[in-house]
């Protein structure tokens, strides 16, 4: 973590003292506050939807651990990870789309999306700053030739203790669970974690009529 950190700090740091909006020929995105008014549905929405992506992904993993240790949590993330985070949700119509990603990709499914990246690396410079990972960021994506911008929500994703038996030191895995992460996800970044650290964050894209 401290790598990722220092290593982004000088730039990103930077970046962010000239403004909270990144631009370019044909899309402007900007960090909206939270708590102001026209982020209010976006907020209630998000935030909403990402719990409930977050339970989904929690129940499931803990079910694996309980019934085959961290060799079927493994099987879960591989196979039913990304079925689960992109199910639809029905009470939440305005919830048009639901993603995970990260700096250290362990499914490179999960990559980011040129919006994702700058929400993550808004957050990796606040972390590299001495600030904390904020708990939520609302961005508004506005594209040249399309009148209705994008909205998204970004919900934090901070490690907890259960998550180190995957994603903290490899050297504290079992030989079978190292195994099985290099045949699933050869180029694994994601672990070297620790209990506090940032692990990402969850996209929820609403629509705003």
């Amino acid at each position: 973590m401290n790598t990722l950190r220092h290593g982004l700090a000088a730039g990103l740091l930077a970046a962010l003292a000239a403004g909270s909006s990144a631009f370019t020929a044909e899309t402007r995105l900007t960090f909206i506050d939270p708590a102001a008014p026209e982020a209010a549905a976006i907020r209630q929405a998000g935030e909403a939807a990402s719990a409930i992506i977050a339970t989904r992904l929690v129940t499931e993993l803990t079910a694996a651990l309980g019934a085959g240790g961290p060799e079927k949590a493994v099987d879960v993330c591989h196979t039913k990870a990304l079925p689960l985070t992109n199910a639809p949700l029905p009470a939440q119509p305005q919830v048009v789309a639901v993603k995970r990603s990260s700096l250290r990709l362990r499914n490179p499914a999960n990559a980011p999306d040129a919006a994702e990246r700058a929400a993550l690396d808004h957050v990796a410079a606040l972390i590299a700053g001495g600030r904390p990972a904020p708990a939520v960021l609302v961005q508004k994506i506005e594209t040249a030739g399309i009148a209705a911008p994008e909205w998204r929500l970004y919900r934090s994703i901070g490690v907890q203790a259960a998550c180190l038996t995957c994603h903290g030191s490899p050297t504290d895995q079992t030989p079978a669970l190292r195994a099985l992460l290099q045949e699933r996800y050869p180029a694994d970044a994601a672990t070297g974690y620790a209990v506090g650290d940032w692990r990402g964050l969850i996209r929820v894209t609403v629509h705003q009529p």
